[in-house]
């Protein structure tokens, strides 16, 4: 058959390109050659003289020789790698729990050699050797482990695919199932009102209420700022934000510049803080408007001074702070994108980053992926810096005990956020590479099979390493692990809980979320089991665990003890309480799962609506939320 002209011109491209890299003597007999040198295999057999002409090399003309000495390369820098990760391996765990001369084991404590242990296991331990076998799972490799870290658009963890579910009693079609996204892009814009709080409205609503307020009010408003937000998300360093950046705003009278821009942010969130205080002169006309005044103060200047610089992303992160504090996800999403594309930009350029960079750019990793857990919104890909970007740890000399101590406390988010992607990854992202997805995302074939076909030792490898991250904690801030019988405690109102108790409450409820999360397969599995099926002690450990985590997640979460706006993410508190009453209403719908329901399960709808009463005002996926679980016990009665 006669060949295309189309295919004429690809085999004589190829025969060009073999005699390119042919022997003389070869091309002049047209026969193939091994590009041997110095000679190649057929001149050396017949003693021919073996001479080659000299090409530019090019990645389409490489020698095969060049390409095999290339790979062997490649895997002995690879057996290399091998060899020092288990070499790194087998260090990090006898230095967790060293034996002392007595026979004794040293706990892993919070001084700057325990922050190196735990950076150096745990936390950048990707997965573990399997001693049984020598060689390293297939998870280790780069590719992977930078998709791990950074979250995928879409996922299927959010609670509302729960609703996809064949047992679910309300079904909710695809594009439905995008309801949070849609309300919150479609949601009133916030205020432009600079209007100043009601202490000091007598003064006149003029811009230039700022520069009326006194030293002690500031002093105030800062310190409420660095007692509540400051510890759970080092943003800025307290002794240059006092010594320069409030010095500098104070002296200039406030005009406009990045310093006055930090000041009046902080005083945004610090308002926040004081009015549930109980300092009710922070005030605004309306509640919800609480500190407006300063942030749209900040934002106008942002808009004049906006750099691409550290500073202008510090300003960022502030506003993406209050927006949060404000449940107005779409703004909170805008200001954290911006802050992420500007790090994207600097980095780079960037022969190293200070302490300060560093803690600036996994507060931007940390804030982006806790949203993206919940919102399909688009990610910047800052994660893919993630795996090269310096772990926050500082060793400074006479550091203050409760500096070190959120130090600590930042280092353990760090590193629950990294395993809650690599979680998020290997569970439930695979529909995204293993399933078709329409137009509106996630099929729902898709995500039950991904859910049908999840591994076992996926899952205990998961949780393994879930509780690696809790014994590496220090002693100040480690916890029990999960047990069933401690879901025995109702969801009630509680007392405010101290800056320590809330830190560690706060890395209890990651840990508590990340465990049922790792074992959601098993209750997909137990509510779509046919009548009467025996389930295995596995399954039935593995429900109550999904459940059981669920609600001391909550429980610890601080929805309990302090008002929803001053949360850590407090959307995703809201939306954690959201999806643990989901997961009640469907088990106690179903005979195969009922016996997992906590003792105190009837206290979660009253928790629930007590919650829901200030959540649905400030949050239109909140209302919505509420509209469903109302619908599900209507249908449950």
């Amino acid at each position: 058959m006669e060949a295309s002209p189309g295919q004429q011109q690809v085999y004589g491209h190829a025969a060009r390109r073999q005699a390119l890299n042919a022997c003389d003597a070869c091309r002049k007999r047209k026969t193939k050659c091994d590009e041997g040198k110095p000679s190649c295999g057929r001149c050396f057999r017949l003693g021919l003289d073996c001479s080659y002409i000299e090409t530019l090399a090019s990645k389409k003309n490489v020698p095969l020789v060049e390409l095999t000495g290339t790979l062997k390369q490649m895997d002995e820098k690879l057996d290399i790698l091998t060899a020092l990760f288990r070499q790194n391996y087998t260090v990090s765990q006898t230095s967790l729990d060293c034996p002392d001369q007595d026979g004794n084991h040293t706990p892993v404590t919070e001084t700057s050699s325990g922050a190196h242990v735990i950076a150096s296991s745990t936390f950048q331990m990707v997965e573990h050797v399997d001693n049984q076998h020598g060689t390293l799972p297939p998870f280790f490799d780069t590719s992977r482990i930078l998709e791990e870290l950074s979250l995928a658009q879409r996922h299927s963890t959010a609670p509302q695919h729960l609703l996809s579910w064949p047992c679910s009693p309300l079904k909710l079609s695809e594009p439905e199932l995008q309801y949070p996204l849609v309300l919150e892009i479609r949601r009133q814009k916030l205020s432009r009102s600079t209007a100043p709080p009601r202490c000091l409205a007598s003064h006149g609503n003029d811009v230039k209420w700022v520069c009326r307020l006194s030293l002690f009010q500031l002093n105030s408003l800062t310190r409420f700022y660095f007692s509540y937000f400051q510890p759970t998300c080092l943003l800025l360093d307290e002794s240059k934000f006092y010594s320069h950046y409030l010095n500098q705003a104070m002296r200039n009278n406030f005009d406009n510049s990045i310093d006055t821009c930090i000041v009046l942010l902080v005083c945004a969130l610090g308002t926040i803080v004081a009015y549930h205080e109980g300092c009710e002169e922070w005030a605004q006309t309306d509640e919800l408007e609480i500190g407006l005044g300063f942030f749209n103060l900040a934002t106008e200047m942002f808009d004049d001074i906006e750099a691409v610089d550290w500073t202008s992303v510090q300003c960022l992160l502030l506003m993406s702070l209050f927006h949060a504090a404000k449940l107005r996800v779409y703004d909170t999403w805008r200001a954290v994108h911006r802050a992420c594309c500007t790090i994207l930009i600097l980095v780079p350029l960037q022969t190293g980053l200070d302490p300060q960079d560093c803690r600036l750019f996994w507060v931007a990793y940390l804030q982006e992926s806790q949203l993206l857990s919940e919102f399909d919104f688009p990610s910047s890909g800052l994660g893919k810096l993630a795996s090269t970007t310096p772990l926050p740890v500082v060793a400074e000399p006479g550091l203050e005990p409760h500096s070190a101590h959120y130090q600590l406390f930042f280092l353990a988010l760090v590193a629950m956020r990294k395993l809650m992607n690599r979680i998020l990854y290997h569970l439930y992202g695979q529909d995204d590479r293993r399933h078709e997805t329409n137009a509106s995302g996630l099929s729902p074939t898709g995500r039950l099979g991904m859910l049908q076909s999840t591994s076992r030792s996926v899952i205990c490898e998961l949780d393994r390493q879930l509780e690696e991250w809790r014994t590496c904690l220090p002693q100040s801030l480690r916890f029990p692990g999960y047990d069933v019988s401690q879901d025995s405690q109702p969801l009630e109102q509680y007392s405010r809980r101290s800056n320590h108790e809330r830190l560690r409450g706060y890395l209890m409820a990651r840990y508590y979320a990340a465990k049922s999360q790792i074992h959601r397969p098993f209750i997909h599995q137990a509510l779509h089991c046919e009548p009467g099926t025996h389930l295995s002690e596995e399954i039935k450990m593995g429900v109550r665990t999904v459940i059981g985590g669920a609600y001391l997640s909550v429980l610890h979460s601080g929805l309990l003890h302090a008002p929803l706006t001053l949360l850590l993410h407090p959307i995703n508190s809201w939306r954690s309480l959201f999806a643990l009453e989901l997961q009640v209403v469907l088990a106690a719908r179903s005979e195969a799962s009922s016996y997992a329901l906590p003792s105190h399960w009837d206290t979660v709808q009253p928790a629930r609506q007590r919650i829901a009463a200030v959540a649905i005002l400030m949050s239109p996926t909140a209302q919505r939320d509420n509209e469903i679980l109302e619908r599900l016990v209507e249908i449950n009665r």
